[in-house]
């Protein structure tokens, strides 16, 4: 197998068809099929570590949705047994105990709003918020009309598919 990179065949393919543009040589043109199999080989096997690489972000996301969901198990949990300790802390009237590696206390927290029902709250206790978002589908349809639409333009990539 060659140390030659994809992108090094690639600009040889192209060198070689232009080189046959100037001149009808068979050696030439063996040359170019010789480039066009390594062309072919490399490609494929740059595709094939692809998608073993997808493979591999695909588990790790799945690793990743597992974890984030025992993660949120634990957080919880933690939760259940932080309101366990606070009821029984309020039926015992304890606020505080300390032994020699951990002290527990129960505190007040800042008093807030509890909304029971929004549609009853007087107007004036509403901030309006204006929010600006761009509409990339009707610039789209507009450019395509032939419309001219400063800072915008029609652009249109290529992507590889792998199968």
């Amino acid at each position: 197998m060659s140390k030659t990179t994809l992108y090094d065949i690639a600009n040889e393919f192209e060198k070689s068809l232009d080189n046959l543009l100037d001149h009808d040589d068979t050696d030439l043109i063996k040359e170019i099929e010789s480039i066009e199999g390594e062309f072919k080989s490399k490609s494929t096997n740059v595709a094939k570590y692809i998608r073993n690489l997808e493979h591999l972000s695909s588990g790790i996301k799945e690793v990743e949705l597992n974890q984030k969901k025992r993660r949120s198990s634990l957080e919880k949990k933690i939760q259940r047994l932080k309101d366990y300790l606070r009821i029984n802390f309020e039926k015992t009237n304890t606020e505080r105990i300390e032994s020699e590696d951990i002290v527990i206390a129960i505190y007040k927290n800042p008093i807030k709003v509890n909304v029971i029902n929004e549609e009853l709250i007087p107007e004036q206790f509403f901030n309006i918020k204006e929010n600006r978002v761009l509409d990339k589908d009707k610039i789209k349809e507009s450019l395509q009309d032939g419309n001219e639409i400063p800072g915008c333009e029609l652009i249109q990539e290529k992507r590889i598919n792998i199968k």
